[in-house]
């Protein structure tokens, strides 16, 4: 039986797989390197920002503070690529529209008609408090140097495990590419999809079970990692190449199945004859 053809069997195939494994860790790189100079200035400007005088008219560097009245209270609970929101208003009437990364510590508190204390900078509104809780708003200064380091930390690992399997494709031209080098390329590609649906997957049990992300770690861990094992002992032929197939008749005089690598000619489960 001929095992199914992969772009690992050419040798165009393989730089062209190389050139994104390598692409992928020099973007993060370059990302990596661009923010880190002036990544947290805006977070910096912001901490060192004095209290407005008065409500500032336009887009002014000092921190505003006042009171707000809520409506239009909106729990997202569920689906990861909506924000929470909430409308507030200002005692003069204006309406800002807020959108919230979480649902906590103070939005899922909050009912129709209560008053929180409303940051603006720079003519946004950055964060609200209530019962001695604070809550970012999404228009809230972000470190950007942590967001490029979590972006590496994504995308590093997958370029690594492609640029990994070509290399060594490469470096083994003979023969076809073996089990191995095809499952740690297929890793590469997948493990990007797999870190989304861990990451909505620990952000759900968080909304849904009021939990600290320290409280779930441990347990995530604790169930994902005995499965990655199992899945590696179980797949421990993986450097034989991938048309391998195990010949189950039995040799003369032994217990012990032996493995065949013809793709052709005699039949596959055909016994062993005598001459």
């Amino acid at each position: 039986m001929n095992r199914d053809h992969s772009f690992l069997d050419s040798i165009s195939g393989t730089v062209g797989a190389l050139l994104v494994g390598l692409g992928l860790i020099g973007g993060a790189a370059a990302l990596v390197v661009a923010e880190t100079p002036n990544g947290a200035r805006d977070v910096r400007a912001y901490e060192a920002a004095p209290r407005c005088l008065a409500a500032p008219s336009t887009r002014a560097e000092c921190r505003w503070t006042g009171e707000f009245t809520v409506s239009d209270i909106y729990l997202n609970h569920y689906m990861r690529d909506k924000n929470s929101s909430a409308v507030l208003i200002s005692a003069h009437g204006a309406r800002w529209n807020t959108f919230y990364g979480n649902t906590g510590p103070v939005l899922d508190h909050l009912d129709e008609g209560d008053r929180v204390t409303g940051t603006i900078w720079r003519g946004r509104l950055t964060e609200i408090t209530a019962k001695g809780a604070v809550q970012e708003t999404t228009r809230a200064p972000a470190d950007m140097r942590a967001r490029s380091f979590e972006a590496a930390l994504f995308l590093v690992p997958s370029g690594l495990l492609i640029t990994v399997a070509c290399v060594w494709r490469l470096l083994r031209r003979r023969g076809d590419p073996t089990r191995g080098m095809e499952a740690t390329v297929f890793a590469g590609i997948a493990l990007p999809f797999l870190g989304l649906f861990c990451a909505a997957l620990v952000g759900a049990l968080l909304e849904l079970l009021s939990l600290s992300i320290d409280e779930i770690v441990w347990p995530f861990a604790a169930v994902l990692l005995p499965a990655a094992i199992l899945a590696v002992s179980i797949r421990r032929d993986l450097k034989e190449p991938a048309y391998h197939r195990v010949d189950l008749t039995h040799v003369r005089g032994t217990s012990t199945p032996r493995r065949s690598a013809t793709r052709g000619g005699r039949g596959f489960f055909q016994r062993r004859g005598r001459r």
